[in-house]
């Protein structure tokens, strides 16, 4: 709990400091009242789940971002100790490098496919927009009636609101970078 507390005021603070906000300011858009956000933000306070929702609804945060530690100026990320999915009897590997964030509107994966490994994705929501980037390897990208090879060092924008697939045509593992956009 006592992390939690920590991050939560950390988070008040850079969020108050970002809009230039008073702490007045803050108490009335959240109706908290000034003497418990001043608590929280120096870390000796905890807030009931009520007050936390107050909170996030009178910034039009998600309550989640209240509890995360605030993101650091760096963040330095090594992917080989990264946790990741399989699929195809762990011929196909997902590396969850960047995780989403609304401020930022996307993701970054990191993709390993073995060679001949071929996958197949769902569609994603209207307004989703996959960049894929071939660091090592070879795949080809089919969807809908496209289909195209991408080579080391090529990058390909699509709309991922299709059905696509990606499957491996090098005789070594390929590695790409996948950036999902969320768009409005």
């Amino acid at each position: 709990m006592e992390e939690i507390s920590r991050n939560l005021g950390k988070q008040l603070k850079k969020i108050r400091h970002q809009r230039l906000l008073s702490l007045d300011d803050m108490a009335k858009l959240t109706d908290v009242s000034k003497g418990q956000l001043a608590q929280m933000e120096k870390g000796e306070s905890n807030p009931t789940v009520s007050t936390m929702w107050k909170i996030a609804t009178g910034l039009r945060i998600s309550f989640s971002t209240l509890l995360q530690p605030p993101k650091e100026q760096f963040l330095k990320i090594n992917s080989a100790e990264m946790p990741f999915v399989t699929e195809n009897e762990g011929k196909y590997r997902v590396y969850s490098i960047i995780p989403y964030d609304p401020e930022r509107g996307w993701e970054l994966f990191k993709v390993e496919m073995d060679p001949g490994c071929s996958h197949r994705s769902d569609a994603h929501t209207d307004g989703v927009e996959e960049t894929i980037t071939a660091i090592k390897g070879q795949v080809v990208v089919e969807a809908g009636d496209m289909s195209e090879t991408l080579n080391v060092g090529e990058t390909l924008v699509f709309k991922g609101h299709q059905i696509h697939q990606y499957t491996n045509t090098a005789d070594e593992m390929t590695i790409l970078h996948f950036i999902l956009q969320y768009k409005q």
